[in-house]
């Protein structure tokens, strides 16, 4: 009967132990679920602050691009107004 209380108690032991320990783990992994939360959350702020970036980025190329293509026009209209001047002045010289 000795025998059989003491192996009982080896047992209980032993689930304690093993209670103990994966209580111990379940807290690692709760703390490490936390950080990997935190930086998910971090993650994710960024990418809303590079998308944002981002979109700027393309609303400023595109403003560049018009404002090119508007100094460009204008290059060429200038360009027509002094050939036609030129032209009325050769026509004046005459």
């Amino acid at each position: 009967m000795k025998e059989v209380v003491e192996n009982i108690e080896k047992k209980v032991l032993k689930i304690i132990s093993l209670y103990r320990s994966s209580q111990s783990e379940k807290e690692e992994i709760l703390l490490m679920n936390e950080k990997l939360k935190s930086d998910l959350n971090e993650k994710n702020n960024l990418i809303k602050s590079l998308e944002e970036k981002i979109k700027l980025l393309r609303i400023t190329k595109s403003v560049a691009t018009q404002e090119s293509e508007i100094n460009k026009e204008s290059r060429q209209k200038i360009n027509e107004y002094v050939r036609e001047i030129d032209k009325c002045i050769a026509l004046l010289n005459k």
